[in-house]
């Protein structure tokens, strides 16, 4: 038990605050107020949105750029860490983003709920208009790094823009496309 806590008291996750054992029937009733998303400090809310990334599966995105850089270095005998950096920024970005598409389709169609793994949006840490934003400012900034990539490597632009393209198509319609994960009727 903490310090400053004493008994009869819980410790909100998310707002930091404490809720005296009087106190609890009017914080967990369905009252209006619990309507309303709690306010978070800028730094709560930074980590809110570091957390619908679902940062742990960028490994899934970073490997194939570091095998690729890796090859490209055995071809060429240089490596220009200026396309390592653009491509991994560009590839986490369109990774991020489509993560955030399958947060908000999820929710949308009810399949998020209390005891699903994502509850960004089922607990109310960030609300639906705050997912879409930050899903469309990293697809911009996916195509921002893809047209940096184009100045800066020898690939042709139809074989960048087919491979980014691709992927941003990919993440998006993977993840939008609910229909293979409509929940079932019992």
């Amino acid at each position: 038990m903490a310090a400053s806590q004493v008994p009869g008291e819980k410790i909100s996750i998310r707002t930091g605050e404490t809720a005296k054992a009087e106190d609890r029937d009017l914080l967990w009733n369905d009252s209006p107020e619990r309507d309303r998303p709690p306010q978070r400090s800028w730094k709560q809310k930074c980590a809110s949105y570091v957390l619908a990334l679902r940062p742990w599966s960028f490994s899934a995105s970073l490997t194939p750029v570091a095998l690729g850089s890796a090859l490209a270095y055995r071809s060429q005998g240089v490596l220009d860490p200026r396309l390592l950096v653009g491509c991994a920024v560009a590839v986490l970005a369109v990774h991020g983003a489509g993560n955030l598409v399958n947060t908000y389709y999820d929710f949308s169609k009810g399949i998020d709920h209390k005891k699903s793994d994502d509850r960004t949006l089922v607990d109310r840490i960030l609300e639906p208009q705050d997912v879409v934003r930050f899903g469309v400012f990293l697809y911009t900034l996916g195509c921002v790094c893809a047209a940096c990539l184009y100045s800066l490597s020898p690939l042709k632009l139809e074989h960048l823009a087919l491979i980014y393209f691709g992927g941003l198509s990919s993440s998006f319609l993977y993840t939008g496309d609910v229909s293979h994960k409509m929940p079932t009727v019992t």
